[in-house]
Formats: structure tokens, sequence, C-alpha cells
């Protein structure tokens, strides 16, 4: 199967119990539902491995009243079983392009 890149990591923070969340995130498109998809993440080193990534609905809790929606809820990318020290930054997190098509807004 083809990929396509989606992101490059720019930060990651592991909730327990749950996995390893990447920064960026996306907006939320219309008629999302949240979905699992097989990724290839490639390491700045060149390294590359395989994964199951949810991409979920999440609500930011944001001090700033004004805030937009757009920022309040965002499209999180979370892989199960992984540690911090396993998604360096600069990681390419590649997808299908279905994949992409759905969640990317363009």
């Amino acid at each position: 199967m083809s990929r396509v890149e989606l992101l490059t990591v720019e930060d990651c923070f592991l909730i327990e119990g749950r996995g390893l969340v990447v920064i960026p995130d996306f907006s939320v498109p219309d008629g999302w539902k949240n979905r699992t998809e097989s990724v290839t993440v490639v390491r700045p080193d060149g390294q590359q491995c395989q994964g199951e990534a949810q991409f979920s609905m999440s609500h930011f809790r944001l001090l700033d009243p004004n805030a937009l929606i757009d920022k309040r809820w965002r499209i999180t990318v979370l892989l199960q079983n992984w540690k911090k020290e396993e998604l360096p930054v600069g990681s390419k997190i590649f997808v299908s392009q279905q994949a992409k098509d759905a969640i990317v807004i363009t």
C-alpha cells in the first residue's frame, strides 16, 4: 500500500495507560468519526517502524474564554504501546492517502 506523509512530529507526551500523544494535532473535519489507522513512522535517523494510531476528537480545556472552537476541539494522534524515546522530534508519520484525505482539511 502506498503511503503519504501526514505530519512531522513536533513533540509528544505520554498518557499512562493510553499511549503517546503526537503533536501537531488537526482541525476537526465535517462528519468526523474516530478511527484507527496503520501508520509508518520514519525517524530522523532513517529507521522505520509500523504501528497503529488512533485518530480521535479531543477537547482541550483552554483558559482563554475567547479561544475559537477549532482550538478547543481537535483531532489528536495517539500511538498505543509506544514510549516517548521511541518517537523523536522530527520523525515523520505516513498513512494511506485515504486516511490523510479524511483527517486533513484542505
